[in-house]
């Protein structure tokens, strides 16, 4: 669980500012980072490294390591985002998008502290979306194919993020289990993945798992934002233990009458301790909690409503703080890395707009006869309408005697819109016909001879996407 830390300066961490450390986890810091790009634009990110005591730890940075190419498969709306993955000075990183929001654990105890339930319809709805985003965590399949068979691990409310635009995202992959990491785990609390109060009965009794787990840790956290009160959690681990492999669990309607008796079938669901009984997959469940969220009503304005009774109104952007960052700093980022990605390109100069070139005068030359065509359309439609007389070629024909106007212009006419020869100073400028005009060649950079390209993240290489733009900004 991230726990809140004091801020700190910025900082230089490789191509990031690290402006101030926002959380603390068990194996890994988090900051919020600003990165420079060309122009003076910037983008504030989440930086996530390795704790410095931990980075020799070999389990510890194959913990992260794994993190980073799990979440590098992962590409839905419901799953935060990933952007980079490197090392800077031996110290691994994760460089996330910024999230303007609350997690649900947030959410309950600022709702527990004001004496206020859950509303029916928020729950539902954010039960839906993490049920649909665990659906395709659970289904994705490899190149080849197969099953990756990617379970998350760690549902629970301090994961689920709740956006002051009205999205919901899950976070923290980094306990997520993937090919070849199934099997039973060990329960001694140096092993111990996850938290015990939502972990489901079978990782406790240590047997196998699958994604149908994830599906319980889900409904104990939809059950907890029903009721505002702790499900299994005891005194001590060992009650907690127990708790959640016997402890009768009461419906969410017991405890709030006004719970609809649909939404109670599916929260106990999704409790059965035996998974043979719960839902077999993320889409069953998303499918029944779409039908709860219908039928309460829900409206996409309740959850971005809600956070701002909760926690207030704000204008705040992810940019605001970044001012306070030195300029020379960021200048110094953003040329260094520039250069870097620019280096062993040649400039290039711009294709001229006007003069004697071919390119501009058929250019020219096409415009001003679309010009005189609309002029002359014009003043023919004129001459038909008003019986103008000016033009013998256009004569007003009486009503009573007019013939059906032909589709087609008789060969033998006039085209309507005569040939107009070039202006005379670019002719006087066309080029001798001995000398062919060379096309623009563009040498490619080195970045693109060394064959980086959109894929980085996945070939667990880092980018750096603003000196690419700055690289095709030249061109």
């Amino acid at each position: 669980m991230i726990r809140p830390v004091p801020t700190v300066s910025p900082e230089r961490f490789g191509r990031y500012v690290l402006l101030d450390r926002i959380g603390e986890g068990g194996m890994a810091e988090v900051y919020r980072a600003v990165m420079p790009g060309a122009e003076g634009f910037k983008r504030t990110f989440v930086i996530k490294k390795i704790l410095a005591q931990l980075n020799q730890s070999t389990d510890f940075v194959e913990m992260f390591v794994r993190e980073a190419r799990t979440i590098a498969l992962l590409n839905h709306p419901n799953i935060v985002q990933v952007f980079d993955f490197g090392s800077v000075d031996g110290q691994y990183f994760l460089a996330m998008e910024y999230l303007r929001g609350h997690d649900v654990l947030a959410v309950i105890r600022r709702l527990r502290d004001m004496k206020r339930m859950f509303p029916i319809p928020v729950a539902a709805f954010i039960a839906h979306e993490v049920a649909g985003c665990l659906a395709y965590a659970h289904e994705l399949t490899g190149a080849d194919g197969r099953s990756l068979d990617i379970v998350h691990r760690d549902v629970s409310p301090s994961n689920v993020m709740c956006l002051r635009e009205g999205g919901v995202k899950l976070l923290d992959f980094g306990i997520a289990s993937g090919v070849g990491d199934f099997g039973p785990e060990q329960t001694d609390q140096s092993s111990f993945r996850g938290k015990i109060p939502y972990m489901a009965p079978e990782r406790l009794r240590n047997e196998p798992f699958d994604g149908r787990s994830d599906l319980y840790s889900l409904g104990v956290m939809l059950w907890e934002m029903l009721t505002r009160k702790r499900l299994f959690r005891g005194d001590s681990d060992a009650e907690t233990v127990k708790n959640v492999l016997e402890l009768p669990v009461r419906t969410p309607s017991s405890l709030r009458p006004e719970v609809p008796a649909s939404l109670d079938a599916i929260v106990m669901r999704m409790l059965e301790r035996d998974p043979t009984r719960r839902y077999q997959t993320g889409h069953e469940l998303a499918e029944e909690l779409e039908e709860v969220v219908r039928e309460t009503k829900f409206k996409s304005r309740h959850l971005p409503r809600l956070l701002v009774d909760l926690f207030g109104s704000s204008s705040h952007s992810s940019q605001i703080a970044i001012d306070a960052v030195s300029a020379e700093l960021l200048d110094s980022i953003r040329d260094e890395y520039s250069a870097e990605g620019s280096a062993g390109s040649a400039p290039e100069a711009p294709l001229p707009i006007t003069g004697g070139g071919i390119r501009s005068r058929r250019r020219w030359g096409i415009v001003a006869g679309v010009g005189l065509s609309v002029a002359t359309l014009v003043t023919a439609f004129g001459l038909y309408v008003f019986g103008g007389s000016s033009s013998p070629a256009s004569p007003r024909v009486p009503a009573a005697t007019s013939a059906p106007v032909p589709t087609k212009i008789p060969a033998e006419e006039p085209p309507l819109v005569p040939a107009v020869p070039p202006p005379v100073a670019q002719v006087q400028a066309e080029p001798p016909a001995a000398e062919p005009v060379k096309p623009v060649t563009r040498r490619r950079s080195r970045k693109a001879r060394a064959g980086v390209h959109d894929n980085a993240i996945a070939g667990g290489r880092s980018i750096d996407p603003f000196a690419e733009a700055a690289i095709r900004g030249q061109r």
